[in-house]
């Protein structure tokens, strides 16, 4: 079974709940590209932020043995919330897959994995140390970490920028208004702002790049979309400027 096999079969396995997030396929068939390069299936991995476990679903479909933690998609009321959640617990258990409502800052956990991923979660962290310094303790020795985030610096940002607009304007009024229970991106990483956090924690990094992880739709049926998928494509010929940072360390 190819990557892509083991993600379509994976969105279809939690459909409806995977429903809303096609939209990710293309970034969640660019993880599952450097996961299975980097992370050996010998490897025990912990999902953090998992979500509703599209990804780790596609992986144990390739083989690989991976649990998740997740609080939000539990959680009543907020925007990742599960109406249905018994019902998505029967499908997760059903492929063998086990997710579990926790919060890596707030509780413990017990098991030491080879490899942890996280990805499109650090951005929603009000304290990245802290919840970096959590997952590296349940790192066995020479583990690794695999961690994604959009990147601060994309290339629309840039635009949005030099015409006087905030990158993340489009986040304020809900920051705003909900204080400390602001469930958003607190705040975004350029690549080289990754580098640094990951060589103050000790990890030996072993790949750090910036790629467009999503792919620019035409035709186009508006105008919004236009300039979306414009600056997509464009973002292919700019260094450093793709939507996504992905950084893999090793715990030394």
């Amino acid at each position: 079974m190819t990557n892509k096999q083991a993600l379509q079969k994976s969105y279809s396995i939690l459909s409806p709940y995977s429903d809303k997030q096609k939209w990710e396929f293309n970034n969640n068939l660019v993880h599952l590209k450097y996961i299975t390069e980097y992370i050996p299936k010998t490897s025990v991995i912990l999902d953090v932020g998992c979500g509703i476990g599209i990804l780790d679903l596609a992986l144990v479909l390739l083989g690989y043995q991976i649990s998740g933690i997740d609080k939000y998609v539990f959680e009543e009321s907020n925007s990742f919330s599960v109406d249905d959640i018994d019902d998505l617990r029967r499908v997760w258990e059903e492929h063998g897959l086990e997710i579990l409502p926790k919060d890596i800052l707030r509780d413990q956990i017990k098991e030491k994995y080879g490899a942890v991923i996280s990805i499109a979660t650090i951005e929603h962290q009000k304290d990245p140390k802290r919840f970096l310094q959590n997952i590296i303790a349940l790192l066995s020795s020479n583990g690794l970490l695999y961690i994604a985030t959009p990147n601060i610096s994309h290339l629309l940002n840039r635009a949005r920028f030099l015409f006087g607009l905030s990158p993340m304007s489009g986040h304020l009024k809900e920051w705003f208004e909900k204080g400390e229970t602001y469930e958003g991106h607190w705040r975004e990483y350029a690549l080289g702002e990754l580098r640094q956090m990951f060589e103050s924690l000790n990890l030996q990094i072993m790949a750090a790049e910036n790629i467009q992880s999503m792919k620019p739709g035409f035709p186009v049926k508006s105008l919004r979309a236009l300039y979306v998928s414009l600056f997509r494509a464009l973002s292919y010929l700019v260094p450093g400027a793709g939507d996504t940072n992905i950084i893999i360390g090793r715990k030394k």
